[in-house]
């Protein structure tokens, strides 16, 4: 791009040689095309100024909504660094809460833990004594109902016993394979007495 210094130098010289033409005999038809391309030159450099200036004017204005930007831009990250040193703060706290209940509830899952074990001894010492309790009854319940002395050295198809009854001591023995399950059950519980 021409600068406005370098035409202005351009139509001097211009100027100089139009003085040196009109000296010679045509200087009337070349001052006249002369005048043209100085008339020329000058709305040229008009142009060329106002295009200048609007590009100036625009680059200023581009220049100024940048600027505007960024000292957005660097509001936005002032508040946004500023939210970000907060929340780092809460996880911080938060951390420190979350390690100091993971601890004590380490405490109160080892008591807790501690309680059920022994819970679990108590609850199985109560159950083997009911139990011992309930099998001891529930053997003298049935020798009272029931009293059979049973032959545990006889093959396991075979149930062998003596029955003691009121009156009579009566052995018995059943092929375990040639009787079904219901038939031992009522041929067992008719050697029980109905009459108490």
């Amino acid at each position: 791009m021409v600068s406005l210094s370098e035409e202005m130098q351009a139509l001097e010289k211009v100027g100089q040689e139009l003085l040196k033409v009109m000296a010679k005999a045509n200087a009337g038809k070349i001052l006249k095309e002369n005048l043209e391309k100085q008339e020329q030159m000058l709305a040229r450099c008009l142009h060329t100024k106002k295009t200048t200036m609007q590009l100036i004017q625009e680059l200023m204005s581009a220049e100024e909504q940048v600027a505007q930007k960024l000292s957005d831009r660097d509001e936005e990250l002032k508040v946004t660094l500023q939210k970000l040193q907060k929340i780092e703060a809460k996880l911080l706290h938060a951390k420190e809460k979350d390690s100091e209940l993971k601890s004590g509830t380490e405490e109160w899952r080892k008591e807790l833990e501690a309680l059920q074990e022994e819970t679990d001894r108590r609850k199985a010492t109560e159950e083997d004594l009911s139990s011992s309790l309930s099998a001891v009854y529930m053997s003298q319940l049935y020798y009272r109902i029931c009293p059979v002395d049973w032959d545990d050295s006889c093959e396991p198809t075979l149930i062998k016993g003596v029955h003691h009854g009121p009156d009579v001591a009566q052995p018995f023995s059943i092929e375990s394979g040639q009787h079904s399950r219901c038939f031992v059950s009522d041929y067992l519980w008719s050697l029980v007495p109905t009459s108490w």
